[in-house]
């Protein structure tokens, strides 16, 4: 016995005025969903994606068609932030786009608040500590006075812990 097969005639691969309007609309569409997005800032702002010691390592723009990095217009906010994860030489392979700008900081509640707190001080204490042997004889009294400011602060803070 053999089998019969049925054949399928063959698609056309021309496309027709109607279907090219059909695959171009729907990036219109999220290319404007993108500009509603509250999430995002305002048109017109420029975010920065800045290293621990404040340089700027890459910037984007928020445009109203979508946010714009290194000269390309891309629909999302994690779109532009993988591209510039990959020219910052970063191997990930998917990238919050609100966290990569700072848009919005993943918070970690700490495991025990005094210990945290130990830390901060110590790193405070530590960069006063650098400032302070680096300072100039001119700038010793604006150092004192960020010091005074900062210990007042704290004081506040003491009293309404107490």
């Amino acid at each position: 016995m053999s089998k019969k097969t049925k054949t399928q005639p063959k698609k056309s691969t021309k496309k027709t005025a109607h279907a090219k309007e059909a695959t171009t609309a729907p990036a219109t569409v999220e290319a404007a969903a993108v500009a509603l997005d509250s999430r995002l800032p305002p048109p017109g702002t420029v975010l920065r994606k800045i290293d621990r010691h404040g340089a700027v390592r890459c910037e984007c723009s928020i445009e109203e068609g979508g946010i714009r990095y290194a000269g390309t217009l891309y629909r999302s906010i994690s779109a532009a932030a993988m591209a510039a994860a990959k020219d910052l030489g970063l191997a990930n392979k998917t990238q919050n786009g609100s966290s990569f700008w700072s848009l919005t900081k993943p918070t970690r509640p700490p495991k025990d608040p005094l210990q945290a707190l130990e830390r901060v001080w110590e790193r405070y204490q530590g960069q006063v500590e650098t400032i302070a042997k680096s300072a100039t004889d001119e700038s010793r009294g604006q150092i004192a006075a960020a010091i005074g400011s900062h210990a007042k602060a704290i004081e506040g803070l003491l009293e309404r812990v107490a």
